[in-house]
């Protein structure tokens, strides 16, 4: 969390200035878990850095990976989940 309340304020400024920066931290604070990443078996990403996040969507069942990580969003739908941008993910529906 700390790189995320360090970065994103800054860059949404800049992307999304209408965002509430510290509310949308604030949501994510209160909805994040502390999982067991899954075991990915092969390397999914072209930057190995990367499979934690992976492993920890997977495992979490998550609905969306939010980063600004290149190599993550080149992926698009590592197993079925969607990768955005945080300002995009600030204006996607909430009901997927």
């Amino acid at each position: 969390m700390a790189e995320y309340e360090t970065r994103v304020p800054a860059v949404l400024a800049q992307e999304a200035p209408r965002a509430n920066a510290l509310g949308a931290l604030a949501w994510v604070r209160s909805k994040a878990l502390w999982i067991e990443p899954q075991l990915l078996g092969k390397q999914r990403s072209r930057d190995t850095d990367d499979e934690p996040f992976l492993a920890a969507a997977l495992a979490a069942n998550a609905k969306t990976i939010v980063s600004y990580d290149n190599d993550l969003l080149a992926l698009n739908k590592p197993f079925g989940i969607p990768t955005m941008r945080p300002a995009a993910f600030l204006l996607w529906p909430r009901n997927q």
